[in-house]
């Protein structure tokens, strides 16, 4: 006759941690929830602002047609975050408008958009002036000369623009037609763009 017979074995647990080390993990748990409190608290601040400085307002009583848009950061490696003055308007296309990020430029005397954009707007090259640009650089480059139409709230406003033989070129609203009709403010302390119409 066998016997099997066995050891009951119960695994005890032995605290030895010091306690400094135990304070020290629950400030370090504590710190990272902080943190990612705070985290959360800026986010969602950020987000209440741009929102409200994110849309167009139409004042009835007076006509007043005013655009606001928030600044762009852009992170360049020489200079670190940029605020860039850049605007996402609808523009008509053979699709219907289409929502484009311009960079808004004070110092651009006409619109001034990559060669794809012409066949998205159906803009004939055949037809339209071929003419010489000249940006600060110096080296001239050649450009068609037609137009686009862009969504300022709910009006559509015609702007001269030129499209140049590269599709590298910078989607660019300059003074031409915008600022013809429309007073700009570029205010960097809001960071705040305002697009209003004149009366």
């Amino acid at each position: 006759m066998a016997y099997l017979s066995f050891d009951k074995h119960v695994d005890s647990v032995s605290d030895n941690t010091p306690t400094s080390t135990k304070i020290q993990a629950i400030v370090k748990v504590v710190s990272l929830f902080g943190f990612a409190a705070v985290l959360g608290g800026v986010v969602l601040v950020n987000t209440l602002v741009k929102g409200k400085v994110s849309q167009v307002t139409i004042t009835d009583s007076f006509g007043k047609l005013e655009y606001s848009v928030p600044y762009k950061n852009t992170l360049y490696e020489s200079f670190g975050f940029v605020q860039e003055p850049k605007v996402t308007m609808p523009m008509k296309t053979l699709k219907g408008y289409v929502d484009t990020v311009f960079l808004l430029d004070s110092g651009a005397v006409v619109s001034t958009l990559p060669l794809q954009a012409a066949q998205d707007t159906g803009v004939d090259l055949s037809k339209a002036k071929r003419i010489t640009l000249q940006g600060f650089s110096g080296v001239p480059a050649f450009a068609y000369l037609d137009k686009i139409t862009i969504k300022i709230g709910s009006t559509p406003v015609e702007l001269p623009a030129t499209f140049t033989e590269s599709n590298a070129t910078t989607y660019i609203l300059g003074r031409k037609g915008l600022f013809d009709d429309f007073t700009i403010n570029f205010d960097n302390v809001q960071r705040v763009i305002t697009i209003s119409k004149r009366s």
